[in-house]
């Protein structure tokens, strides 16, 4: 028996109405609700091509066209249970599918209205979200081309900001709700397009797919990255925010205004999940950027984060400066910088509240950050 396996929702209304499937062998198919089978939902199922479930996911065209030109005439139905993630048994239909009373009417679209935007586009083609940027270095300017260095400085710099700024956002979600909030790599982005025409453009998408509503957890962050990028043809405004969002995302931004300084280009970029109605579009010019770098670099402990720790000290080296406590989180390290507290007096095995500052330093060459505890205050729990 033929089987399909389900692996993405493209319209929810009370459940799955229309989803995507493939095969064994990476077939692609679409599924739709039609009448119930013994009060079990039933799907009408076809195979399409690749790129026919683009343009409907895109809303280019209709379900009905996306059923009924097909290079293949065989049509199926299936039953599901209640978990979507189990094998889907196909069922073939009978009689040429143009002639039953399963298919929709004509002029469903997933979509409203077209994507104008190239991200949007993307994002809808894709069911998932879509991050791209543009740039334009010296050596884009007659040829569509970027420096290695460059194109690879840029993907770490732009994955590191949002790394940071999903960072931010989890931390602020997790004090509004009065928990701890477990930090997965919902940040992280893959490169889909290495270049677009026009400028020198790359296209990213969410390496992390969107749930049955369309919604992606890296929207978090974009959210937080576009707060960054909003005041950016006012200095003084745009330090201020940057000001305001202080610890490691800020830090982030710096290097990469830094970095895009270096490489005299500015930055253009647009993200839009597949549920957008339009994308989100911020940018940066060279000279928008050096004004704010010299106003920011004059702000001290500006990528520091504060970090308060209670636990049992484990370790303790008075002339080193170097300590180690447990937690329930897990177990932390950290140095004491010359001028701060002492730690004569301190006794292993016991219980201890530790307020530190963890501050990151960008490992040259390698594209890692390593992140250090600086312990600020300390007193018995």
């Amino acid at each position: 028996m033929k089987t399909i396996r389900y692996t993405a929702t493209l319209f929810y209304y009370d459940g799955p109405q229309v989803f995507e499937a493939r095969d064994a062998i990476g077939g692609h198919y679409v599924a739709m609700m039609v009448e119930p089978e013994n009060s079990q939902d039933r799907y009408l199922v076809a195979g399409v091509e690749p790129e026919r479930l683009r343009q409907f996911r895109a809303g280019l065209i209709d379900l009905r066209t996306l059923l009924t030109e097909r290079s293949v005439e065989e049509w199926f139905l299936t039953v599901a249970g209640n978990d979507l993630g189990e094998p889907l048994e196909l069922h073939p239909g009978q009689g040429r599918l143009t002639e039953g009373a399963f298919l929709p009417d004509a002029g469903f679209l997933l979509h409203d209205r077209p994507a104008e935007e190239m991200a949007l586009r993307e994002a809808r083609a894709r069911n998932n979200l879509v991050f791209e940027f543009a740039v334009e270095p010296p050596e884009a300017a007659e040829e569509h081309r970027i420096r290695v260095e460059t194109l690879v400085g840029l993907l770490k710099h732009v994955q590191m900001m949002v790394k940071h700024a999903y960072g931010a956002a989890l931390r602020d979600l997790a004090l509004s709700m009065r928990r701890a909030i477990d930090r997965s790599n919902a940040h992280l982005m893959d490169v889909v397009t290495p270049a677009a025409a026009g400028s020198f453009r790359v296209v990213l998408e969410a390496a992390k797919t969107s749930d049955l509503l369309g919604q992606n957890e890296l929207e978090r962050a974009l959210k937080r990255v576009d707060v960054l990028f909003e005041k950016a043809g006012n200095p003084e405004q745009a330090a201020e925010v940057v000001r305001a969002n202080r610890g490691h995302l800020a830090g982030a931004y710096l290097r990469l205004l830094r970095f895009l300084i270096q490489h005299n280009t500015g930055l253009r970029y647009s993200w839009a999940g597949p549920t957008s109605s339009r994308s989100s579009n911020r940018s940066i010019s060279e000279g928008e950027a050096t004004p704010l770098v010299a106003l920011l670099s004059e702000v001290s402990n500006l990528d520091s984060e504060p970090v308060n720790l209670l636990g049992t000290l484990e370790e303790v080296d008075v002339t080193r400066m170097t300590w180690r406590i447990a937690t329930p989180d897990g177990k932390y390290s950290g140095e004491v910088k010359p001028g701060g507290p002492s730690l004569v007096g301190l006794t292993t095995g016991s219980a201890y509240k530790f307020d530190c500052v963890e501050e990151i330093q960008e490992m040259e060459g390698t594209g890692r950050e390593q992140r250090t505890l600086y312990l600020i205050e300390h007193r018995p729990a």
